[in-house]
C-alpha cells in the first residue's frame, strides 16, 4: 500500500480516492491493492503495468479538461453563443466586419454586420424584435434625427468609434472661406441631407456661421434654396459617395465627401487629378457613434455586446483596421493634418434646417397664370411689361428643378371665349418630360412667349383665380407642393365676374387640409391692385410680391421657394 498511498498523498490519484470511497469506508486497511483493480507487479509484467498507468493518466487529464469546460459553461462561460445584428453605414462596413470577427473570437457574441443605407434605417428600427441590436451611424446628428423620427431615445453605447472630416473634392476647387461658398459652387454634387451626413454637412457648416453671428438667417436660407434647386436638378439615379467621386474624376465637378472616402478613392485611382480642400472657417466632423437599437427584451444584451465591440475597436488591431480604411480615431487623430472642427451651440437648429430642406425636397407643382390684357403693352425699361414678364419667365424657368411640374394659362377678359377669361397655354407637366422634339421646359418657354405676344382686353382677375385654384385642387398630386402663381399688372375689370369678397369666401369654402393649394400673387408695377392680391394670397396661406422691374420679377421665383422654407422652420 506504500506506493499507492504515496501517490494519493501527492494529489495525483483523486479519481482513485473517489473510487475507493464508493467501494467501502475510507481508510479500510483490510483492503488489498486487488480491491482497487491493481495487481502486484512481477518482473515479467512491468510493460503491462506501464501501459495501464498511461491509460489512467490520460483518462484523468481528459476528465480534468472536461471538468474545466463544464465549469466555464456553468459559471461565466459562453454556453450558447449570442448572435448580434449590427446595421452599419456603408463606408464603415468593411473595417467593422474585420474588427467584429476578432470581437467574436474574444467574446460570446457572433456579430452579423450588414450595410444599411441612411434612408432605410428608420424602417429597420421599427421592426420590433427584428430590429438590429446595434447601429453604427455616420454622425450623432443622423443618429439623433432617426431615433427622434421613430420615437426612440438616443441610447449611445459609444459617442464615437472613429471620425473623418467632411471635405470638398474636385480638380479645380477654388479656395473657400465658408460653407455658404461651397453651397453656391456651380454644379456641386452632394448627398441628400435627409439621408446622409455628407449631405447635411454643408448646412451644418453654414449654420455654424449663423450661430456665430457671421451670417444673416436670410442669407443662409437663400444659400440652402440655391443648393436645393441645384441638387434636385443634378441628383444621380445611383447617388452615393463612390458615384459622386467618379463623376468628379471624369467631369471635374466638385463634390462634398469625406476625407476617408476621398483617401480610399485616391488609393484605387492612381493618376487621378482630384484634390480635396476644407473651407478656411473649418469643417464638420463625422463621428460614427455606436447606438443601441435593440428591442426592449434585448437592450441589456445589446449593451454588453456593444461594449465588447467598442473594446475591440479600441484595441491596437481595431485602431489599425480603422486607420487602414482611412479613418481617424474618435479624437480626430491618426490620418491627415489637424482640422478646425465647427460646432453648434444649439444642435436643434440642424433639425429646423432639415425640416426646411425636406420642404425643398418636395417638388413644386404649379399653374402659372399670366396677364395678357392690353395694359401689359405699356412701355417699361426699354421694352413693355409683357416683354419684362417674358424675360423674367424664361429666367424663372431655369431656376426650377427638373422635377417641378408647371403649366401655363393666359388671361384677360373673355380670353377663352364668351364668359371664360382664361386659356391654357401649356398643361401641367414635369419640366424634363419630353414634348415634341424637346422638353416641356422648352415648350413652356415658347408658349409663354407666344401667349404674351397676343395682348388685348381688360383684366379678368377674379374668375381666373378661382378657376385656376379649382384646376390645381381637382388634379391635386400628394407627392408635390401644389400651388397657383398669379401674375398681373392691374385690377379686376370683368363686369360679369364674381367680386373680391365672393372670391375670398369661395376660396375658404373650397379649402381642404388634405389637398392644400397655395395661391402666390405677383403684382407687376404700381398699377397692380396690391391690396386685392394680398388678400387673395392670404386666404390660401400664400404670399404676395410687387415686382416693379425685370430684376424684381426674376427674384420672385426664389423668393417664393424661400417662403416655403421659412414656413417649414416655424
Amino acid at each position: 500500500m506504500g506506493r499507492h498511498s504515496s501517490d494519493a498523498d501527492r494529489g495525483g490519484n483523486d479519481w482513485g480516492r473517489a473510487a475507493a470511497s464508493s467501494g467501502g469506508p475510507a481508510g479500510d486497511a483490510s483492503r488489498s491493492d486487488d480491491d482497487f483493480g491493481f495487481e502486484h507487479r512481477e518482473a515479467g509484467s512491468g510493460r503491462r503495468g506501464g501501459w495501464l498507468w498511461a491509460i489512467i493518466a490520460l483518462v484523468a487529464v481528459v476528465a480534468l479538461v472536461t471538468g474545466v469546460i463544464i465549469w466555464q459553461a456553468g459559471s461565466g462561460g459562453c454556453g450558447d453563443r449570442t448572435r448580434v445584428a449590427v446595421a452599419s453605414d456603408s463606408a464603415m462596413t468593411g473595417p467593422l466586419r474585420e474588427v467584429a470577427r476578432q470581437a467574436s473570437a474574444d467574446s460570446c457574441y457572433d456579430y452579423d454586420v450588414q450595410t444599411a443605407a441612411g434612408a432605410d434605417v428608420p424602417g429597420l428600427l421599427t421592426q420590433g424584435a427584428a430590429a438590429p441590436d446595434l447601429w453604427v451611424a455616420d454622425s450623432q446628428v443622423q443618429a439623433r434625427r432617426v431615433t427622434t423620427q421613430v420615437r426612440r431615445d438616443l441610447d449611445l453605447v459609444a459617442p464615437s468609434v472613429a471620425s473623418t472630416p467632411t471635405v470638398v473634392a474636385g480638380e479645380n476647387v477654388p479656395e473657400l472661406d465658408t460653407w455658404v461658398e461651397v453651397m453656391k459652387l456651380p454644379d456641386l454634387r452632394t448627398g441628400s441631407p435627409v439621408d446622409t451626413s455628407t449631405g447635411d454637412a454643408p448646412i451644418i457648416g453654414a449654420l455654424a456661421a449663423v450661430d456665430a453671428g457671421e451670417l444673416p438667417e436670410e442669407k443662409f436660407t437663400e444659400a440652402m434654396t440655391v443648393l436645393a434647386i441645384q441638387q434636385n436638378n443634378a441628383r444621380l439615379t445611383n447617388d452615393n459617395e463612390g458615384t459622386r467621386l467618379n463623376l468628379a474624376n471624369t467631369s471635374g465637378v466638385p463634390v462634398v465627401t469625406t476625407e476617408q472616402q476621398y483617401e480610399l478613392f485616391m488609393r484605387t485611382h492612381q493618376g487621378s487629378k482630384l484634390k480635396s480642400s476644407i473651407p478656411a472657417a473649418g469643417t464638420v466632423m463625422l463621428e460614427y457613434p455606436l447606438v443601441n437599437t435593440a428591442s426592449a427584451a434585448r437592450q441589456q444584451v445589446a449593451d454588453e455586446a456593444g461594449a465588447a465591440l467598442v473594446a475591440a475597436l479600441d484595441s491596437d488591431a481595431g485602431r489599425k483596421a480603422l486607420s487602414d480604411a482611412g479613418y481617424r480615431d474618435a479624437d480626430g487623430n491618426g490620418v491627415g493634418e489637424p482640422v478646425k472642427e465647427l460646432e453648434l451651440r444649439d444642435p436643434s437648429s440642424v433639425d429646423k434646417a432639415l425640416r426646411q430642406w425636406q420642404v425643398l425636397g418636395v417638388p413644386i407643382r404649379t399653374l402659372v397664370v399670366q396677364d395678357t390684357s392690353g395694359s401689359m403693352a405699356t412701355p417699361a425699361g426699354g421694352t413693355t411689361r409683357a416683354g419684362l414678364l417674358i424675360d423674367a419667365s424664361q429666367t424663372g424657368l431655369k431656376l426650377f428643378p427638373n422635377n417641378t411640374m408647371i403649366g401655363g394659362w393666359a388671361f384677360s377678359v373673355d380670353k377663352g371665349g364668351n364668359g371664360q377669361d382664361w386659356v391654357e397655354m401649356a398643361p401641367i407637366r414635369r419640366l424634363d418630360a419630353r414634348s415634341g422634339g424637346g422638353t416641356h421646359r422648352e415648350a413652356l418657354g415658347k408658349a409663354v412667349e407666344e401667349g404674351l405676344s397676343d395682348l388685348g382686353g381688360g383684366t379678368g382677375l377674379y374668375d381666373t383665380t378661382l378657376a385656376a385654384f379649382k384646376k390645381v385642387q381637382d388634379t391635386y398630386d400628394p407627392n408635390y407642393s401644389n400651388s397657383v402663381i398669379i401674375m398681373t399688372d392691374g385690377q379686376n375689370e370683368d363686369p360679369n365676374s364674381i367680386g373680391l369678397d365672393e372670391l375670398l369666401a369661395e376660396l375658404k369654402r373650397l379649402e381642404d387640409p388634405a389637398r392644400p393649394v397655395l395661391v402666390l400673387t405677383i403684382g407687376i408695377s404700381d398699377d397692380a391692385d396690391s391690396d386685392a392680391l394680398k388678400q387673395i394670397a392670404e386666404a390660401t396661406g400664400g404670399t404676395t410680391y410687387i415686382a416693379e422691374n425685370a430684376a424684381d420679377i426674376r427674384t420672385v421665383f426664389v423668393d417664393a421657394i424661400q417662403a416655403r422654407v421659412a414656413a417649414a422652420g416655424r
